[in-house]
C-alpha cells in the first residue's frame, strides 16, 4: 500500500511563481512498452486531444501493440464504435467514483480532462473545481495497491511570453487561458513533493487540426473575410504540432519517458505567425491581412488576444526521447493543406 498524502491547504488562485519546478536529472527512460500494460485510462476522452489519443490506442490494440483494456472518461457520449471498443464512463472529472479505479486498476492514466469556462470568471471557477477534483484523483491513485503512471497533458501557454525558445527548465509564468488552468493542474504538476506517483507532464505546442484554433481563427475568418488574418505584428513565434503527433507523443512519454519529468511536445521548428498565415493563404489562394491587437480585443476579449499574440516557441531538453519518436507529420505545408481539405469536406 502506498503512503497517504498529507493534507495541505488550498493555495490562492494567483500567477505566483513561488513554486519552483523540479530540477532535471539525467534522462533515463523507463521503457514500458504498451504490450506490458494491461489497463490504460484516458480522462477527457471526448475532448480534442483525448479523442485522438483514444482512437490511436484503439488502433494500436487492433495492430497488436497493446493487448489490454482501454477505459475512458468523458462528459458526453462519443462515437458508437469508440464506446463499443472502450470501457466508457460518462461523468465529470469531479464525480468519478473511486470504485471505478478499483474495479479497473490502471497501469497508465492519460489525464487530458479539463473543467472549462466560457469567460475569465467562469474559467477561474472551473479552475478551483478542477483543483479540488485533481487533489481527489491524486489521492485515489496513490491509495491504489499499485499506483499508476500519470501522463498529464498541459500546454505551453504555461511558459508565458518567453521572448526566446523555451525548454522544460523555463519557469512557469502562465498567460491567457493558462492562468486559470495552471491552478487546476497543481496537484499533479507543481505539488508532487510528498506524492508517490510517477507523474510526467506533457506540454503540447499549438495543436493543429480540424476543430482547433486553426479553424476558428484562420480558416473560418479567411472564408468569411476573403483574406487570411494574422494577429498583432505577426512576428510572434509559434511552435506547432499536429493533433495526431500530439497523441503519439503522449504515448511516447508513457513508453519512453522518465518519472517526474516534463516534456515539451512539438512537431516543427518555430515559425512566425505571419509566415504561418502566408502558408495558409497560399493554400487557400488568398492574401493575408493584419488584425491589430486592439481590434482583436474588441472582438474576442483580452484573454483570446493574449493567447493569439503570445510569443512562446519551444524546444526540448529530451533530445534522445524526441529522436526516438517516429513522427506522423514532417512537413508543415502538407499538414496545413490536410487540415484545410478536412474542413472543406464538411
Amino acid at each position: 500500500m502506498s503512503k497517504m498524502v498529507k493534507p495541505f491547504n488550498e493555495p490562492s488562485l494567483s500567477n505566483s511563481q513561488s513554486s519552483s519546478l523540479p530540477e532535471f536529472g539525467v534522462f533515463t527512460s523507463t521503457m514500458r512498452p504498451l504490450k506490458q500494460q494491461k489497463e490504460i485510462w484516458v480522462l477527457g476522452s471526448t475532448g480534442y486531444v483525448g479523442a485522438q489519443l483514444t482512437n490511436l490506442l484503439i488502433q494500436k490494440r487492433h495492430e497488436g501493440e497493446f493487448p489490454g483494456r482501454i477505459s475512458t472518461l468523458g462528459h458526453r457520449t462519443i462515437l458508437p464504435r469508440v464506446m463499443q471498443r472502450t470501457n466508457f464512463f460518462m461523468s465529470s472529472l469531479n464525480k468519478l467514483k473511486k470504485d471505478k479505479f478499483i474495479d479497473y486498476p490502471p497501469d497508465v492514466v492519460f489525464h487530458c480532462a479539463r473543467l472549462a469556462g466560457r469567460s475569465d470568471r467562469g474559467r477561474r471557477t472551473a479552475a478551483k473545481q478542477g483543483y479540488r477534483a485533481n487533489i481527489r484523483l491524486r489521492d485515489i491513485f496513490e491509495q491504489l495497491p499499485i499506483p499508476p503512471m500519470v501522463v498529464y497533458c498541459s500546454g505551453t501557454l504555461m511558459y508565458g511570453n518567453t521572448g526566446k525558445i523555451a525548454n522544460e527548465k523555463q519557469p512557469i509564468s502562465p498567460i491567457a487561458y493558462a492562468r486559470a488552468y495552471e491552478y487546476a493542474e497543481r496537484p499533479f504538476t507543481r505539488e508532487p513533493a510528498e506524492a508517490t506517483l510517477d507523474v510526467r507532464t506533457a506540454r503540447p505546442a499549438w495543436i493543429l487540426g480540424p476543430d482547433s484554433w486553426f479553424e476558428y481563427f484562420f480558416y473560418r475568418p479567411a472564408l468569411k473575410l476573403g483574406y487570411v488574418p494574422y494577429y498583432g505584428d505577426g512576428e510572434q513565434q509559434m511552435s506547432i504540432i499536429s493533433v495526431e503527433d500530439c497523441a503519439g507523443q503522449l504515448i511516447h512519454v508513457s513508453t519512453h519517458g522518465a518519472p517526474g519529468e516534463n516534456y515539451n511536445l512539438f512537431g516543427f521548428a518555430p515559425i512566425s505567425q505571419l509566415a504561418f498565415a502566408n502558408k495558409t493563404a497560399k493554400i487557400l489562394d488568398l492574401d493575408v491581412r493584419q488584425i491589430r491587437e486592439n481590434e482583436l480585443i474588441k472582438k474576442h476579449g483580452k484573454t483570446v488576444a493574449e493567447a493569439l499574440t503570445s510569443n512562446t516557441p519551444i524546444t526540448t531538453l529530451h533530445t534522445e526521447w524526441k529522436a526516438s519518436y517516429n513522427a506522423v507529420d514532417h512537413d508543415l505545408d502538407l499538414l496545413i493543406a490536410r487540415a484545410v481539405k478536412a474542413l472543406d469536406q464538411r
